[in-house]
């Protein structure tokens, strides 16, 4: 009974039982009143004969018929027609109401949601319906609007920190190279060699967010070129880590290293962006003194890729934020520690743009991030 065919089903079975209860009713009512009419227009024996064989249970006598017969011949006040007139004013009655609150019962949940979708709309991303006790049809139509409208206004969260990033990423270079452009076209800052390499630094910097920004919009969009081949991880893996083995050193953290990854379909380039950026991440957070564990190793048809440090993890509250774009922990803004917030949303486009996943969790043994990369491996 809860989809809305077997409802329009039983409202149509409601109203054939009302019809049919209104026909009987009448019926019976109609040979009761004929037989008052009657008995009303015998001769005083003859109805009290009449009543005595009705009380004795005999009104299938052949008395009882001849009787009627012979006295029930238009008795009866009321027409063919009119009979027939009232039975259909009467029926149209009661099935009518029955039918408009049978009716209201099952689009009212439908109306719900289509006001909701008006005021989803109209700009109120907040609006849900509540389903109550509605299932069948309209409760998968109820449950699927609610998912759609939360999902819709977590992307417009999501746009909102997107944009605020954007914004703030782009002017603090922009604003270095207006003020120490004037400051060259203004003679207030010599236009020398060292200068020029400052700005250019700037000038890279946009260039890299931009390029990010770029990559994010082609994941995003499932645009993203990939050059695929099939490749050992964990000579990606050495390579990034022996890349930036010195600014490891330069933060006084060291890499502890352990490899048995296998074999993966993948781009070369794309991969070393998510092992860069998780170990950059890893060694920003890094205490002084401690090491960062990096391993590969595979699981059934998976290479598993690890990067653990033992800085102070992450909130339970930000674990559904980490991955966002420009998002940065706040105690990562009270430590000054520099980023765009891009670094692990880039990554996990690029792992889900090779068919894999990464997932971030605090360590148990002690404080610290785990994230961990889910790659398929390569078909033999």
């Amino acid at each position: 009974m809860n989809s809305i065919v077997a409802r329009l089903i039983a409202l149509a079975g409601v109203m054939i039982a009302i019809t049919m209860a209104v026909g009987l009713i009448a019926y019976y009512g109609a040979a009761y009143f004929h037989l008052q009419v009657m008995m009303k227009h015998m001769p005083p024996e003859a109805r009290q004969e009449l009543a005595g064989l009705i009380a004795h249970g005999q009104q299938a006598s052949p008395r009882y018929f001849a009787l009627f017969e012979r006295y029930g011949s238009g008795a009866l006040d009321i027409s063919d027609a009119g009979f027939i007139l009232a039975i259909g004013i009467t029926s149209i009655v009661a099935g009518g109401t029955v039918a408009v609150l049978l009716a209201r019962r099952i689009s009212q949940p439908i109306i719900a949601v289509a006001e909701a979708a008006a005021a989803v709309a109209a700009g109120d991303r907040s609006v849900r319906v509540a389903k109550g006790r509605v299932s069948g049809e309209v409760g998968t139509l109820i449950d699927s609007f609610n998912r759609m409208a939360s999902d819709i206004e977590a992307y417009e969260r999501e746009r909102t920190v997107f944009t605020a990033g954007v914004t703030h990423e782009l002017r603090t270079p922009l604003t270095i190279l207006k003020g120490r452009l004037h400051g060259i076209a203004d003679g207030m800052v010599p236009a020398s060699a060292a200068e020029a390499d400052r700005l250019l630094r700037q000038v890279e910097h946009l260039g890299r967010i931009v390029e990010d920004l770029k990559t994010l919009a082609h994941a995003d969009a499932g645009e993203l070129a990939l050059d695929r081949r099939n490749l050992m991880v964990d000579d990606v893996l050495r390579v990034c880590v022996t890349d930036l083995r010195g600014g490891a050193v330069a933060a006084e953290v060291e890499f502890a290293e352990h490899y048995a990854g296998g074999k993966v379909h993948g781009d070369a380039v794309r991969l070393s962006q998510i092992f860069l950026n998780l170990l950059t991440n890893a060694i920003k957070h890094a205490p002084v003194g401690s090491r960062i564990q990096v391993s590969s190793r595979t699981d059934g048809h998976r290479a598993i890729i690890e990067v653990i440090d033992a800085g102070g993890g992450f909130a339970p509250q930000d674990a559904q934020r980490l991955f966002m774009p420009f998002w940065r922990s706040r105690a990562d803004k009270v430590a000054g520690r520099p980023g765009s917030g891009l670094g692990l949303a880039l990554a996990e486009k690029l792992a889900e743009a090779h068919g894999g996943r990464i997932v971030a969790s605090n360590r148990q043994d002690r404080s610290g991030a785990i994230f961990r990369v889910e790659l398929p491996l390569a078909q033999a």
